[in-house]
């Protein structure tokens, strides 16, 4: 069995991407448990500017118009063998419905995974452009596909409001541990407790704006703490504005966007990991969070709930509002303040050792390419 992995982008784990982070991840996983694969990539820049890798990558052009595929792209999709299966990864991207239709004549097998695209929150953003893409497209993608893999409870429930699919698998995402011992164990030297954030600064899909409001909120009731943000992103400016608008600026620190080794010794000196998304499919980074035994506090549609209150592992919210969020970082400082941080962050790190390695999660993935 040949297994391919389609992206919009490079599979590059040094980029804000989730979707590319999570494909790179799978790749790499599966070809260390000695299957064929390739990932190809759908590209504006087909410079080869990613970190060496122990699968092929294939990158082809991207054009304009969305409804055009690189004529190399389409050779090699006549060219595959009917043991492929190709794994795509994302949704409402124009290109994939030309590839799965292409792949449907050839008889070849695809697994398809929206990323979060089709939670409630996510659906919800130019609604009626979606939905009407969603009926004249995606639906046909996912009716033809061998399976939908779908990361969290959230997306799994509401998908079926959706559309009437029996091919439907809950599979979440997992966390490469190799990278975390060496960070793990280090405490924090801060005096003041620190919240913190990692990932793309976007206000409505992470939340940031309800995590400021709720943080000036802890504030105003006489807490002490910083927050820090790490990452970028086209919202960054106005979440900046945001927090000199609500005067407290002189608490906040936006780090920018930060990789490998500095990204994890940011994330150590957090107290709490905050992850206050609206919409979500499973981010990693709250796996990366809890595996450095980091205590997080997170919306229900992180999909991580569930296992949060399963393991006692961390601060799972029901509600995502302001008041929440206050409330339960008022919460965390109570526990900070007793020295109680340090045994729910451990259950959080053997939550993640059990539950989200990338070899279980690859193997599950790779039962449903097989079946």
């Amino acid at each position: 069995m040949k297994i391919i992995h389609l992206v919009l982008g490079k599979g590059n784990p040094n980029r804000m991407n989730g979707v590319n982070k999570v494909a790179y991840q799978l790749a790499t996983t599966q070809t260390k448990m000695g299957y064929d694969v390739e990932l190809w990539g759908i590209a504006n820049d087909l410079t080869k500017n990613y970190p060496k890798r122990n699968f092929i990558t294939r990158l082809f052009q991207q054009y304009k118009n969305k409804l055009k595929l690189d004529h190399n792209l389409i050779s090699s999709v006549q060219l595959l063998k009917a043991d492929t299966v190709v794994h795509i990864h994302g949704s409402f991207i124009p290109e994939f419905y030309k590839i799965s239709k292409l792949l449907n004549r050839k008889n070849i097998s695809y697994v398809y995974t929206p990323h979060g695209a089709l939670t409630e929150g996510a659906m919800m953003k130019n609604n009626f452009v979606k939905k009407l893409y969603f009926q004249l497209f995606e639906s046909t993608l996912i009716k033809n596909a061998k399976a939908m893999q779908l990361l969290g409870i959230q997306e799994y429930k509401f998908a079926d409001q959706l559309i009437d699919s029996d091919n439907k698998k809950l599979i979440p995402n997992g966390q490469d541990l190799s990278v975390i011992p060496h960070f793990n164990k280090k405490a924090s030297t801060n005096k003041t407790m620190t919240f913190g954030f990692c990932g793309r600064i976007d206000t409505y899909h992470k939340g940031l704006d309800l995590m400021l409001k709720g943080f000036k909120s802890f504030i105003e009731k006489g807490n002490k703490a910083t927050l820090e943000f790490i990452g970028d992103g086209a919202d960054r400016t106005a979440m900046e504005k945001l927090s000199r608008d609500l005067k407290i600026d002189h608490l906040v620190t936006f780090h920018g966007a930060q990789f490998g080794d500095d990204k994890y010794k940011l994330i150590a000196a957090y107290d709490v990991f905050l992850h206050t998304s609206r919409m979500e499919g499973f981010p990693t980074a709250v796996l990366e969070a809890a595996a450095m035994e980091k205590v997080c506090i997170t919306s229900e549609a992180t999909n991580i709930n569930d296992y949060l209150r399963d393991f006692d592992a961390g601060l799972p919210m029901l509600n995502n509002e302001v008041s929440d969020i206050s409330n339960m970082m008022e919460k965390a400082s109570k526990l900070y303040a007793a020295n109680k941080l340090a045994v729910i962050g451990a259950r959080a790190k053997k939550m993640v050792e059990s539950q989200f390695n990338w070899t279980r999660v690859a193997g599950k993935l790779v039962e449903v390419y097989a079946s």
